[in-house]
């Protein structure tokens, strides 16, 4: 039994109540908790980033809390780990990562670089021990972003899986692509392969965003090509049950679901050498590729799981059986070990 009888586990929530994988996450880390904790609540602190003073009030409104009544807390997403608590384990989902990697050098004014050294102080004392006992991560990329920026080790401990009941169906002539049709996904990099796909294979792309106009402009009339919007979980399992393969190449992910989701269906992946975390996950030509973000490098390895299905369908087994260890009971375990350790 856990000598740790109420848990908090604070969430970063959007104030414009938009929910997603971070609200996922913190309701099956809950979950997770639960399983050993009696008290176990999960508090959804309101959070905005849409201007450097919404990002400093909500820094202010996680520091605010009182969570005084817990023996424990968790923090996760950015600002969340401004928490004060004398029990304070953070598991980091990802920093603002505007200030981080996704800063522009070249195009920042000196305010914003002003802003940034700020915000970075804030992480660095707010993080640092005594205030937070320990550090885990969502993965290694966010680790090596926090000891890159801000100088501060930390642990990756890899979340389990946040959708259920994945499965596996035929070998399909088809490439999936789900995702957030936003720029940081790179969804044009598939489209402007195909370009160099002389197979009768075709992508299916699923999702919404804000780069839906420029990807089928960008598309054309090649009919290989499908936009299928968004689907329903159901659709979603089916699209990867019977795909070839997924495509994922993000810039720079901190984790990548859509790369297990795809290991979960028994699918290889094929992503960037610069994508994050999802190419860390990849065996070259075990259960998956990974190439530099390059049509035509792309094309070649769609064509090849194309020619060679059978050796794609053992692929996808291999991704399987490579994430087996990965589960929430041991994120769940390792933290309240944390929590308990004098």
């Amino acid at each position: 039994m856990s000598t740790v009888r109420s848990l908090a586990v604070i969430s970063n929530v959007q104030t414009s109540g938009v929910k997603g994988g971070a609200e996922i996450f913190h309701q099956k880390l809950a979950d997770s908790l639960a399983c050993y904790i009696p008290n176990v609540e999960l508090i959804e602190v309101p959070c905005c980033e849409y201007t450097y003073e919404d990002i400093l009030r909500s820094y202010e409104s996680c520091y605010s809390l009182d969570l005084s009544r817990f023996d424990g807390v968790i923090s996760s997403k950015a600002p969340t780990f401004a928490v004060t608590h004398p029990n304070h384990v953070c598991y980091l989902m990802h920093t603002v990562r505007v200030f981080y990697d996704m800063f522009d050098e070249k195009a920042a004014v000196a305010e914003q670089r002003a802003q940034r050294k700020l915000i970075f102080r804030l992480d660095k004392e707010l993080l640092a021990k005594p205030r937070t006992k320990k550090i885990y991560t969502i993965g290694h990329e966010v680790s090596d972003r926090l000891e890159k920026y801000i100088g501060l080790e930390s642990t990756p401990l890899h979340p389990g899986i946040t959708g259920e009941d994945f499965y596996t169906g035929v070998t399909g002539d088809y490439i999936y692509m789900p995702g957030r049709l936003h720029k940081w996904k790179r969804v044009d990099l598939a489209v402007r392969a195909m370009k160099y796909v002389k197979a009768p294979l075709k992508l299916k792309i699923a999702g919404t965003g804000d780069m839906l106009d420029e990807l089928k402009a960008l598309a054309g009339d090649d009919e290989r090509i499908e936009f299928l919007g968004y689907v329903d979980d159901s659709a979603m399992r089916q699209l990867y049950a019977d795909s070839l393969a997924v495509a994922f190449m993000p810039l720079r992910e901190d984790y990548g679901y859509i790369l297990h989701e795809a290991f979960k269906s028994e699918k290889p992946v094929v992503t960037c050498s610069d994508s994050g975390e999802p190419a860390r996950f990849i065996e070259q030509g075990i259960n998956g590729f990974v190439t530099e973000p390059e049509p035509q490098r792309i094309a070649e390895y769609f064509e090849l799981l194309y020619g060679q299905k059978e050796r794609a369908a053992e692929m996808g087994r291999a991704g399987k059986l490579s994430i087996e260890h990965i589960s929430w009971d041991r994120v769940a375990r390792t933290l309240i070990e944390e929590l308990e350790r004098e």
